[in-house]
């Protein structure tokens, strides 16, 4: 009942829109003169009719573009997209992750069949581990490398990768390790905080918040302590860990030895080296061992200038779009000549900077965040909070 009621809509229309086509013909005729069989007219009645002719066919494809458009914009993203279009994922040989934008994806298996679908995201584990983490609706669970099968179902709600042969999972608010299996491993009793993130081994050993969520330490995978939680930040790089208690920073290796004691400093790993910058922005770099290579970078030295107390008015000039000088005036208001200072400014720290002498000596340490020559001599020297003092080439204060 319903798609003939839809139906006679449709004819009704159609004719009616014909109708209305058709008057609009016949005043157009009617205009033009073209009611008589004469040349003319005929000829007028063939360009006119073809026109129109030509106008609803345009009108017609318009219409059912339009409809087939929106249709397929209707459609879900996985009926109308092409599997070439999609970025892909080995996960291992045979095994494929295919996503798309924001859009669901699915796991392939090396028979070309669809394993896993409906996944929001995926992430491949470290070293040998062989569980992918994904993400299905509001769930996580573990997706295998090697058949694309899901190992362990959706059930947290979140999840980190394996690694060591071990994932930290959020099981209703609190936070366990399990196994390849599914099985709890370790279990500390503690409870998820948004704020910490990254819970995933690195040489036997992961970062861990004490219950009360405040301070971190380090266990080991058999969930004893290795560092009791009392540290305000514990960062792995490479087969080394950064701690920082308060201003204060520690280097540990992979055996958790002790590279460099507690001391107010920040330390990086880089290329092969430790970095030292300590509270005076003094730059140290060290050998993984520990061996200092060199006790102070500078990065760059700059030359200074003064303004003196001589005067000379100087000329603009107007050029041409060939580069030729078409006039020349001489400015009003003279500018003051500037002299070369007599010690230079050298940079350690990004924008941090010193006096240097002459013969390349340093004057004072990388404390400044500006240096200003305002005499063959005295310098203006800034902290970071603008507070300035009064220099000399001797690096003493000048009252």
């Amino acid at each position: 009942m319903k798609s003939t009621s839809m139906k006679r809509a449709f004819v009704l229309f159609w004719h009616g829109f014909t109708a209305i086509l058709a008057s609009i013909a016949n005043w157009f005729t009617t205009i033009l003169g073209m009611n008589d069989d004469s040349k003319y007219g005929k000829f007028i009645r063939r360009v006119v009719g073809s026109s129109f002719a030509v106008i609803m066919v345009m009108l017609t494809a318009a219409v059912v573009y339009s409809v087939c458009h929106a249709f397929y914009e209707e459609l879900p993203w996985k009926c109308r997209a092409k599997e070439c279009v999609y970025d892909t994922m080995k996960l291992s040989r045979g095994v494929t992750y295919f996503h798309l934008y924001d859009n669901p994806g699915y796991v392939k298996n090396a028979d070309g069949n669809k394993t896993v679908t409906d996944i929001d995201w995926l992430f491949k584990p470290l070293g040998r581990d062989t569980l992918a983490c994904y993400k299905s609706g509001d769930k996580r669970g573990y997706i295998s490398l090697l058949t694309g099968e899901v190992a362990i179902k959706p059930q947290y709600a979140h999840a980190w990768i394996f690694s060591d042969g071990l994932a930290c999972v959020d099981d209703n608010g609190w936070l366990k390790f399990i196994d390849a299996k599914g099985k709890v491993a370790i279990d500390l009793k503690t409870p998820y905080n948004p704020e910490y993130d990254g819970y995933v081994f690195h040489n036997n050993h992961c970062v861990i918040a004490n219950s009360d969520l405040n301070t971190v330490g380090l266990i080991d995978k058999q969930g004893n302590w290795v560092l009791t939680a009392k540290y305000d930040a514990i960062e792995p790089v490479d087969t080394f860990w950064i701690v920082t208690q308060g201003k204060k920073q520690s280097v540990l290796n992979a055996s958790m030895g002790t590279v460099f004691p507690f001391a107010e400093a920040k330390y990086s790993i880089l290329d092969e080296m430790i970095t030292e910058i300590t509270p005076d922005h003094i730059i140290r770099r060290y050998t993984l061992q520990g061996k200092l290579i060199n006790d102070f970078y500078i990065y760059n030295v700059e030359q200074l200038t003064y303004e003196t107390n001589e005067l000379r008015y100087e000329s603009t000039k107007n050029y041409d779009d060939e580069g030729n000088v078409t006039s020349e005036e001489m400015n009003s208001v003279p500018s003051p000549i500037h002299a070369v200072a007599r010690c230079k400014q050298y940079e350690t720290e990004y924008d941090w900077y010193g006096l240097m002498s002459p013969e390349g000596k340093i004057i004072t340490p990388p404390v400044y965040s500006s240096i200003k020559a305002i005499a063959y001599d005295l310098y203006l020297c800034k902290d970071s909070e603008c507070r300035g003092v009064i220099i000399n080439g001797k690096g003493q204060k000048v009252r």
